[in-house]
């Protein structure tokens, strides 16, 4: 069972990548809470599965507890993991349920599926600042920008006590450094991103994150970029 796991993992990293975890095709149910006929059945399955894991006081609950409470063995861990897999190449944007879904369960998804292999808790954030409009469109009707900065992290994180830390407060951490980091970028001028020093100030950022955010309980990282891009037409 545990050679099963990597596959269904990476097909649902592969989801996120592609769609930044943030731009999904359909919704699964309709608002009176019908499948939708553009999702497929397991989808709508898998769907009705994780959303019964939003308890009235989920936040509330440890990590210890939520993520015993989603997958206790192997052979369900498999399970969960593939219904994660086919709720995000289906959930919309404006799903009542997104941010659940988008957020707690697959931040729980990693942390089991890294606790089953033994691999490093991390944090995937996509970074992006674009400025300079132009005054045309994309073949897919989006504006376009004459500078555009996109810079991909990870953030190792480790969850040392998971009894004494809630899911509320796991989430706005990372949340946070998510946050905070892309502000940060966003205020940087264009000048300062294209100088050659972006890699720097974005790590040293990081650091003061990193050492803000982590508790006794938790604790972050500075991140590790592997990918900064940078277009500047002028």
């Amino acid at each position: 069972m545990k050679k099963c796991l990597p596959i269904i993992f990476a097909a649902l990293l592969m989801v996120s990548a592609l769609t930044g975890c943030k731009t999904i095709s359909q919704p699964v149910m309709s608002t009176t809470g019908a499948s939708s006929p553009t999702v497929s059945l397991t989808a709508s399955v898998a769907y009705e599965k994780l959303i019964a894991y939003k308890t009235g006081n989920y936040g509330q609950q440890s990590i210890a507890d939520f993520n015993e409470a989603l997958a206790s063995t192997p052979d369900e861990l498999t399970e969960f993991l593939a219904a994660v897999a086919d709720v995000s190449g289906a959930i919309s944007h404006d799903d009542e349920n997104y941010d659940f879904l988008d957020t707690t369960i697959r931040f729980s998804s990693h942390e089991l599926y890294c606790e089953h292999m033994g691999e490093e808790l991390t944090f995937f954030i996509n970074l992006a600042k674009k400025s300079r409009p132009c005054s045309y469109v994309d073949e897919d009707g989006e504006t376009v920008y004459d500078f555009n900065c996109f810079v991909d992290v990870n953030v190792a994180y480790s969850i040392d006590n998971p009894e004494l830390v809630t899911v509320a407060e796991r989430d706005t951490v990372l949340l946070t450094f998510r946050e905070e980091m892309q502000n940060y970028l966003n205020g940087l001028s264009e000048e300062e991103i294209a100088g050659g020093g972006l890699e720097k100030m974005l790590k040293t950022k990081s650091t003061e994150l990193a050492n803000s955010l982590s508790t006794e309980n938790m604790k972050l990282s500075p991140c590790e970029i592997y990918l900064i891009e940078i277009n500047n037409s002028f």
